[in-house]
C-alpha cells in the first residue's frame, strides 16, 4: 500500500528463530478515542470455549490504514473467485 505522506522505504523484519505462527478464527475489536484493540482468538468448533492467541493495540489512524490495506488486498486476491 502506498502512503502519500511519507516516502516508501524498505523495512527488514527479523523473525526470531523458532517463531511459530498462530491460527485465529475469530477477532474481537474494542475501540476508544485513543486506541483500537484487536484480540485474536481461537474458538474451538462446537464449543463455547476460546483462547486468546494475540492482542494488538493500535492507534485509530493505524486502524484506518489497516482497514484500507486489508480491503485492497482482499479485493485484489479474492474477488476473482466471486461470480
Amino acid at each position: 500500500m502506498e502512503n502519500k505522506l511519507t516516502p516508501q522505504r524498505e523495512l527488514k523484519i527479523n523473525v526470531p528463530t523458532g517463531h511459530v505462527p498462530v491460527y485465529a478464527n475469530s477477532v474481537q475489536i474494542s475501540v476508544s478515542n485513543e486506541e483500537v484493540t484487536l484480540q485474536f482468538l481461537f474458538v474451538r468448533p462446537n464449543t463455547d470455549h476460546g483462547l486468546l492467541v494475540s492482542e494488538v493495540v493500535i492507534t485509530p489512524n493505524h486502524a484506518m490504514k489497516l482497514q484500507k490495506a486489508l480491503d485492497e488486498t482482499v479485493k485484489k486476491h479474492f474477488t476473482k473467485h466471486i461470480k
